[in-house]
C-alpha cells in the first residue's frame, strides 16, 4: 500500500455504516478509513501500531485502507469502475476480518478466508465455493473440538491435583 490520502465521503459513509452494523463502537474499536494511491488489494484492514495510537490519542485504532483508483476510478468513457454496492462488498469483506475478544480485551484481524483459484471457480461455480466453505467449517469444528479436549484435560488434571491435596 502506498501514499495515504483522505477517504472520500462515500467511503467514509460505507465504513461508518459497516462499523455500526458490526457493533464496533460497543467494544471501543475506532475505525478510520483512508485511501491509498498504490495497492495490491482493493481494500485492506490494518491495526494501528502503538506509535500511531499514541500520536492520534486513539485506542484500538483500525485503518480501513481503500485503493483510490479501484474505488473512485473511471474507465475511458468516464464511467465509474464500480457501483456503490460493490464498494460496500469490498469494504465489508475486509472489515469482517476484525474481531474483538471482550474477555481478553484483545483485537484480532484474522478470520477464516475463502480463497479459491479463479480457474477452479470457473469450472465448478457454486459447488466449488460450497466445497471451500465446507472445508473452512470443518477446520473450525476440528479446532473447536481440540480446544474443548484441551480444556477437559486441564480440568481433569486440576481436579486430580485438588483430590491429591485433599481439597
Amino acid at each position: 500500500m502506498g501514499k495515504f490520502i483522505e477517504a472520500t465521503d462515500d467511503i467514509v459513509s460505507i465504513v461508518n455504516d459497516i462499523s455500526n452494523e458490526l457493533g464496533f463502537e460497543a467494544y471501543g474499536l475506532d475505525v478510520q478509513p483512508l485511501c491509498v494511491t498504490k495497492a495490491s488489494e482493493v481494500c485492506k484492514v490494518v491495526k494501528a501500531n502503538d506509535l500511531a495510537e499514541y500520536a492520534s490519542k486513539r485506542d484500538n485504532l483500525i485503518f480501513v485502507l481503500c485503493y483510490e483508483a479501484a474505488f473512485n476510478g473511471r474507465d475511458r468513457n468516464g464511467s465509474p469502475f464500480v457501483d456503490d454496492a460493490t464498494k460496500y462488498m469490498w469494504i465489508r469483506n475486509a472489515m469482517e476480518s476484525i474481531s474483538y475478544d471482550s474477555e481478553k480485551g484483545k483485537l484480532s484481524l484474522k478470520c477464516p478466508t475463502l480463497q479459491i483459484p479463479l480457474s477452479f471457480y470457473e469450472k465448478y461455480k457454486e459447488a466449488g465455493v460450497n466445497s471451500a466453505r465446507l472445508g473452512l467449517y470443518v477446520m473450525s469444528q476440528i479446532a473447536d473440538l481440540k480446544k474443548e479436549e484441551a480444556e477437559e484435560k486441564k480440568n481433569k488434571k486440576d481436579k486430580k491435583k485438588r483430590q491429591e491435596n485433599g481439597d
